[in-house]
């Protein structure tokens, strides 16, 4: 067919004219940074960046979200990457805060009335560890003055008198029962047990002994036996009159230490109160008072503690601790700092550390248990009265975070509580009193998180009302340079590196540019930069440099791509060896070089793909082999489909197309998605219908519509840098290159070693914005229409008329119908259903 596409002598061929108007310069290609505008020789004449700078619409959020004081007002800080981002929006909040809401201390104490609600007492800032120290000063205090109170001659001296009370009381009751027995002829005795025993009277008064009572005789024993029963009544009563008596004067010695106790602690309580002066406090003090009036034999000594009568202070002996136990202040939140709310990171928000938990130790006896002294509080409490900040996508991960997280929140109050999932028993009901909860959250994650949430959980948006939308990007030029160099300058002050000259920093932008694929910007992932920056400084202090140069970036990149390099550098060697099929200098119809990306995560680059095309007479269209081997994702089964389109378009506007044609990835043997590819699978499809072959030595990206169109697509740099690294391999010809969209200019940020290819000549970039100037690139013929002759549209209408003609003059029963406006019913589609897809229910469209 291309035999009779004929050009007058004289004619300039298309392909010279399209490379003349296409072709791409390596002066346009140069990312001209304005080095001599930038005012500093290197970044040790800057100042360090201070925080978060380039994104408004992120910082007037946060300005938003820090200054109002309506509830649920939360923060979510979409799109800041990077391991430092927390630390980002510490400064960030830390800036914008003042002083006017300082938070409150927080303390637990014991509940002397129910022990396992131990109460939850709040002081100004600053207060709660005076609290706890003077409380603890308290006890000591008693320690020391509580027995010596009780060695003192006023106790003794009462207790004397009591003592001497009782005595007589004693002696008057033992008077009576020896009256009682002596009118029964007998006299008693008491054992060392307390028991009261009777023997028979002698004469004079003494009790007689065994042998005597032996010798007494009938009459006198049954006398004797006949007052049994009287005289056991009245030992029992005298017994019980006996202990009732040591009752009360145990009770008037504790009633008269009581007195002695109140009137030693209660100046210290009021004092205390005073001190403190708040309900609660005054409360919670009545009740230790009186709880240490209940318990002063705590205070009296113990032998096994280091005496009889006194206690050392401030002993570490644990025994000595957990004898006053219930007198400790656990301070769950100290707030004595600068008076700022305070600003917490959360690297790690599982349940433990964000709602707290209630700890269990085991005794000396082996036995789990817990109290109150063993309640630790959580990030969320340590944040009260100021911001929280954590990774929101972590916290997703983490069981029963979430929906405890919304329970708070809504509560307005923090309930710690004892979690182990993974525990057998229960160890404690402790229910703490709860503590209320004013904090500010101030979540990161990416921004699908945040719409999906807002999607598929009505609580999110209510929640976090204000979004922080950190651009990753922001315009490049100048002021880049500067931002870049501050940067340099913050991480000399924080980690020491050398300072970057300004040709280095101009390098670390052109980075920046080609990491968001567009001249005109530059990445604000810092981690990444920093990560060069580290890198770099390795390279220059190696050499000796006291600063980092142009060069030493340089080498920093390049060592970072050889690092990774490995698989690229294997497929390269297949195509040199022949192994991968590729022909990178001839014509061939049906075959061109498309161009993909193959991305292992902590690095892309760009390989050539061959794509070939078969067209034969039929019905069936155009079947997509990666598609029927499943192989191809849906972007890449969609731009197979505007194929379709296009074709009719423009050649079946007169008449019905006869078309079986497959497109295949030669040698692909993985997954592969994306439309890039849809601009060079119709133009082998079109070289194969016209009989033209394509040059082989241009590689061409790029999508189309249904009009012939060429549309931007990603990766770009990769892919022209990897048709490159090839086309090295085998041997520069100095007429290779790719073709790329015209859309696609602006995102040209190319190595070193490739513009100078171009400068050379050795490579070339050429860009289009229509299929037609593609087709004279890689044909040689002009495009023209389906109407005009010696073009390449005429030869394909013509070629698929004439296999519309042959498929009519077969018969009906061997041959499909061609498909026509008037048939009642669609032909049966031969392709295989797609996955998911029932055999029997029809594609979409089809």
């Amino acid at each position: 067919m291309s035999d009779s596409i004929e050009l007058p002598d004289d004619a300039e061929l298309p392909e010279d004219a399209v490379e003349r108007r296409c072709r791409l310069t390596a002066g346009s290609l140069q990312l001209d940074l304005p080095l001599s505008e930038l005012g500093f020789a290197d970044t040790s004449e800057l100042q360090p960046l201070d925080g978060l700078v380039a994104h408004p619409r992120a910082l007037e959020a946060l300005d938003l979200g820090v200054g109002i004081a309506h509830r649920n007002y939360h923060i979510y800080a979409a799109g800041l990457e990077g391991t430092g981002r927390l630390s980002l929006l510490r400064e960030a909040l830390q800036q914008r805060v003042d002083g006017e809401r300082t938070p409150a201390d927080w303390v637990y104490v014991n509940n002397f009335a129910e022990a396992d609600r131990p109460l939850a007492i709040d002081f100004p800032a600053g207060r709660g560890i005076e609290f706890r120290d003077a409380i603890q000063e308290f006890v000591h205090k008693l320690v020391e003055a509580i027995p010596r109170a009780f060695r003192e001659e006023d106790f003794s001296r009462e207790k004397e008198r009591l003592r001497s009370e009782y005595r007589k009381r004693g002696e008057a009751i033992g008077k009576e029962l020896e009256a009682f027995a002596r009118d029964h002829g007998m006299t008693s005795r008491q054992t060392p047990d307390g028991d009261i025993v009777y023997l028979p009277r002698r004469e004079d008064g003494e009790p007689m002994t065994p042998e005597q009572i032996d010798e007494l005789p009938p009459e006198r024993m049954e006398e004797i036996e006949s007052h049994r029963d009287e005289l056991m009544q009245k030992a029992s009563q005298t017994v019980e009159r006996q202990r009732q008596m040591m009752l009360d004067i145990n009770a008037d010695i504790r009633e008269i230490a009581r007195e002695f106790a109140e009137r030693l602690i209660k100046p210290w309580i009021d004092e205390l109160a005073g001190q403190f002066p708040t309900d609660k406090v005054r409360s919670w003090l009545d009740g230790l008072q009186q709880h240490v009036i209940d318990h002063l034999e705590r205070f009296r000594g113990d032998a096994a503690l280091g005496g009889d009568n006194a206690i050392p202070s401030g002993s570490k002996d644990p025994r000595l601790q957990e004898r006053f136990l219930d007198y400790q202040v656990n301070v769950l939140v100290d707030n004595s700092g600068d008076g700022l709310p305070p600003v917490v990171i959360e690297n790690a928000p599982n349940y433990r550390n964000l709602f707290g938990t209630i700890e269990r130790v085991v005794d000396r006896h082996g036995r789990v248990m817990t109290n109150f002294t063993r309640i630790k509080s959580g990030s969320l409490l340590k944040a009260n009265g100021g911001f929280l900040v954590f990774d929101l996508l972590e916290a997703l991960r983490e069981p029963f975070v979430w929906k405890e997280l919304k329970r708070t929140l809504k509560s307005g109050e923090i309930q710690i509580e004892a979690y182990d999932p993974f525990s057998m028993f229960s160890v404690t009901a402790m229910q703490p009193e709860q503590i209320p909860l004013d904090v500010r959250l101030v979540a990161a994650g990416p921004p699908l998180i945040y719409h999906l949430l807002c999607l598929y959980d009505e609580d999110f948006a209510r929640v976090f009302r204000v979004k922080a939308d950190f651009d990753y990007e922001t315009l490049g030029g100048k002021d880049a340079c500067i931002l870049y160099g501050q940067f340099v300058r913050r991480l000399s002050e924080k980690e020491g590196t050398l300072p970057f000259t300004a040709d280095a920093v101009a390098e670390l932008v052109r980075s920046g540019a080609r990491l968001t694929e567009h001249r005109g910007k530059v990445s604000t992932e810092f981690t990444w930069v920093a990560d060069i920056v580290s890198e770099a400084d390795f390279h220059a202090r190696r050499g000796g440099a006291k600063t980092v140069t142009l060069e030493h970036v340089r080498t920093a990149e390049e060592r970072r791509v050889f690092r990774s390099d490995r698989v690229a550098e294997k497929i390269r060697e297949l195509i040199a060896d022949g192994t991968l099929l590729f022909n990178l200098r001839d014509r061939v119809v049906g075959q061109i070089n498309g161009l993909a990306v193959a991305d292992l995560g902590d690095y892309s680059f760009g390989r050539p793909t061959r794509i070939t095309a078969s067209v034969g007479i039929g019905a069936a269209g155009i079947l997509n082999i990666e598609r029927e081997s499943r192989l191809s994702g849906q972007t890449f089964d969609k731009g197979v489909l505007i194929l379709e389109g296009y074709l009719r378009n423009l050649y079946a506007q007169n008449h019905p197309l006869a078309l079986s044609a497959s497109l295949a990835m030669e040698q692909s043997y993985g997954g592969i998605d994306g439309d890039s590819a849809s601009a060079a699978e119709l133009l082998v499809l079109l070289s194969n219908l016209a009989g033209v072959p394509l040059r082989q030595d241009i590689a061409i990206t790029g999508s189309i519509d249904q009009w012939g169109s060429i549309q931007a697509i990603g990766g770009v740099n990769e892919k022209v840098e990897g048709f490159f690294d090839v086309c090295r391999e085998t041997g520069l010809t100095g007429t290779q290159g790719v073709c790329i969209p015209q859309a696609n200019v602006r995102n040209l940020v190319l190595r070193p070693d490739v513009l100078q290819a171009i400068a050379d000549e050795q490579f070339h970039l050429w860009a289009v914005s229509t299929i037609d100037e593609a087709i004279e690139l890689l044909t040689g013929i002009p495009a023209g229409d389906t109407e005009t002759s010696d073009t390449f549209h005429c030869a394909v209408a013509d070629r698929l008329a004439v296999m519309v003609d042959i498929l009519k003059e077969q018969p009906l029963q061997t041959m499909p119908l061609i498909w026509t406006p008037d048939m009642p019913t669609l032909p049966e589609d031969p392709r295989p259903p797609m996955p998911g897809q029932f055999d029997n229910e029809p594609e979409s469209g089809a």
